[in-house]
């Protein structure tokens, strides 16, 4: 007999062991049944997946490989193609050539460099420009800085 009890005590408490835990009841609960059983039915919170990191985000702009931008009062122009650009002025109409960085936002592109030693910063963005002396229209605006000084442009494929 003492066998036999020993077995059901061992069995008893394996079975007890396997038992998944339950959440708490609520014995606050006006019907704790009813707590227990919506407890017991409530999922747990998904996960959230884990991040890959920073990401650099989608270019929203279709650019072509080589742009050219230009302003005038004060006339400039910006040739771009892949990390240089190539910035003139009409005192130097064959322009300095510099290596450039380019950032994609949600809705511009910004190539970035050192121009003389003040930071050159060129930012496209998708929309119709006029230059104000043609009647061209540019489907690209420009905004240029190289340090303090900000100048608006325009910008085509080249």
């Amino acid at each position: 007999m003492t066998r036999r009890l020993c077995a059901l005590l061992l069995v008893a408490g394996l079975a007890a062991c396997s038992k998944q835990s339950t959440p708490p009841i609520d014995a606050t609960a006006p019907d704790a049944a009813a707590s227990a059983d919506v407890q017991a039915r409530v999922p747990a919170p998904p996960k959230a997946p884990a991040s890959p990191g920073p990401a650099r985000p989608p270019a929203s702009l279709d650019l072509p490989d080589r742009l050219r931008a230009l302003g005038t009062e004060p006339f400039w122009s910006a040739d771009v193609a892949g990390t240089t650009l190539t910035y003139g002025t009409p005192d130097f109409p064959s322009g300095i050539s510099i290596t450039v960085a380019r950032r994609d936002g949600a809705d511009f592109a910004e190539w970035s460099g050192t121009l003389d030693g003040k930071p050159l910063t060129l930012r496209v963005e998708k929309g119709p420009c006029s230059d104000g002396m043609s009647d061209r229209i540019y489907p690209y605006r420009v905004t240029r800085t190289i340090g303090p000084e900000i100048e608006q442009g325009c910008a085509r494929p080249r």
